[in-house]
């Protein structure tokens, strides 16, 4: 059973992200961390996106994380798919697909960053 606060959390994202990722965010305590990348809490996530205006630069993603440089981690939202891009300059050609799932993504950044 989801609280309210998680409920209009999800009312606000405009799109449903992948169920796993989903299952983990809600769970989740604190900032997931693999060497200098790091995954973003529920509750600091609505104000990373606007902090990086990822409606503007990377419209169609959401944000959820940091390669702990110029890159983010985002989902796509028509396809839920992970992938990485440029916080800044983003176009149709520089997004990475990094996982199909959250199994994928998670394998990714263990080999990537730890």
């Amino acid at each position: 059973m989801l609280s309210q606060y998680q409920q209009d959390f999800l009312d606000t994202l405009g799109f449903t992200p992948p169920r796993e990722y989903l299952a983990y965010l809600l769970d989740a305590e604190g900032t997931y961390e693999f060497g200098g990348a790091y995954l973003i809490e529920i509750d600091e996530l609505l104000q990373f996106n606007n902090d990086y205006k990822a409606d503007e630069f990377c419209p169609g993603y959401f944000l959820i994380g940091s390669d702990g440089g110029g890159e983010a981690f985002a989902i796509e939202k028509t396809t839920g798919n992970f992938i990485q891009t440029p916080f800044i300059g983003n176009d149709e050609e520089t997004p990475i697909v990094v996982g199909r799932t959250w199994s994928e993504f998670l394998e990714y950044l263990q080999t990537e960053y730890c």
